[in-house]
């Protein structure tokens, strides 16, 4: 059986932003979905910019998110952050 890109981001993470090419205001588009989220899910972030990536790396440690994974592949970088994971680990 193979499994489409959908099904795969479906099975793995709880939300998925995807900012590749055009994307408006994707900072704020990232910490909405976050929002939703309940601690310890996760959050997937797609993006072809590399300035973005750096952005949502500083802004989940400033936040207590976790990145758990990242991997960039043909330009895109795919962030996998679990959300407050950070803060728990700390305060065990």
């Amino acid at each position: 059986m193979r499994f489409s890109t959908r099904m795969v981001r479906q099975m793995y993470a709880d939300k998925v932003v995807d900012c590749i090419g055009a994307c408006q205001s994707p900072m704020l588009t990232i910490d909405t979905e976050m929002k939703v989220l309940e601690r310890g899910q996760i959050l997937q972030v797609m993006t072809d910019d590399p300035d973005l990536a750096g952005k949502v790396r500083a802004w989940a440690g400033e936040n207590g998110h976790a990145i758990e994974e990242e991997h960039a592949v043909l330009g895109v970088t795919t962030l996998i952050m679990r959300k407050e994971a950070a803060v728990r680990a700390e305060a065990e």
